[in-house]
């Protein structure tokens, strides 16, 4: 009796855990993304992520929600870059020598601050989720750079009767929220490479 409560517990963890590892983001890039010729680096600074969670419910099995956003942010401009870029640098770090770097690359992307707030909260029978995403970086060359912001925000919402399972519905406003975030960052990052490199 024993062994088949344990056969059943453990069959029920791994399927959980498989259920969980299916709600993984995927990040949806630009099509048709134009290489830029030369050589250009992209700077991400150490302790550049700030999160902000406020969860106010646990209906939806909220609790199981573990989005990754550091690494999403981190993963999808470097992607983002290797896909713009026929010749690019990658650093990480707290600092590097500017001055001297400029000399070496056409421009240097510097990922200054990126932010995400999620929310999940449930009013009247409605699982209401939200991500707001927000990005800060510099594109320098030479002595000229150019600032940037970009930022996005999507809602998931749900009755709590329905199968709601906010693991599903935040890994689905999450996509779209980075969707939107990495459109607006290649025609910024785009046009910025442009403008700087007249």
């Amino acid at each position: 009796m024993l062994k088949l409560v344990l056969i059943i517990f453990i069959t029920l963890i791994s399927s959980c855990s498989k259920n969980f590892k299916e709600a993984d983001v995927n990040l949806i890039f630009p099509r048709n993304i134009a290489k830029i010729e030369g050589k250009h680096a992209i700077f991400i600074k150490d302790d550049n992520f700030v999160q902000k969670r406020d969860f106010k419910s646990d209906d939806c099995e909220s609790w199981a929600v573990d989005l990754k956003l550091q690494e999403l942010f981190d993963n999808s401009f470097l992607r983002l870059s290797d896909m713009m870029f026929k010749n690019l640098t990658v650093y990480r770090g707290k600092s590097i020598d500017l001055e001297r770097k400029l000399k070496q690359f056409k421009t240097i992307i510097i990922i200054e601050k990126n932010l995400a707030l999620t929310s999940f909260s449930t009013i009247g029978n409605n699982g209401i989720f939200n991500i707001k995403l927000n990005s800060n970086f510099r594109i320098k060359s030479g002595q000229n750079e150019i600032k940037t912001n970009v930022q996005s925000e999507q809602n998931w919402k749900k009755n709590v009767f329905l199968n709601c399972k906010l693991v599903d519905g935040s890994k689905k406003a999450s996509e779209e929220a980075f969707k939107s975030l990495l459109n607006q960052a290649y025609n910024n990052i785009y046009a910025s490479v442009f403008s700087l490199s007249r």
